[in-house]
């Protein structure tokens, strides 16, 4: 899949199995140019990304607000096998896609998710 875009054509390129980029490169030059396109084509059935947040709480998925404290857990002397049932309920409840909201406009309606400048992101 070629794309013209004056004085320059964009090649698609193979992304990676688990990869949120969709990636391109202009033939003959180096490096690639990379769009996440989560709202209009989303990779929510093949994300493989959890995020610990600079506070200790476990998301599942960026656009969810729902996060598990494993700080806390750790606090109160959780072993490894522990937090590795926490994170493994986590993973269970996991939404299907953008975090249990449908669309863009569901996300923006919640009002309710951290923004990753707060998440350490």
């Amino acid at each position: 899949f070629v794309v013209s875009l004056s004085p320059f054509e964009l090649g698609r390129l193979v992304d990676g199995e688990n990869d949120t980029t969709k990636w391109w490169q202009a033939p003959g030059h180096q490096g690639r140019l990379g769009f996440i396109t989560s709202m209009t084509q989303n990779f929510c059935g093949t994300c493989n990304r959890v995020r610990i947040t600079a506070d200790g709480q476990l998301k599942v998925c960026l656009f969810g607000s729902a996060e598990i404290s494993l700080r806390d857990a750790m606090r109160e002397g959780a072993s490894d096998d522990d937090l590795g049932l926490i994170v493994n309920a986590a993973l269970q409840n996991k939404k299907f896609a953008l975090g249990g909201h449908g669309n863009a406009e569901g996300i923006r309606k919640a009002n309710n998710n951290r923004p990753m400048t707060l998440i350490g992101g």
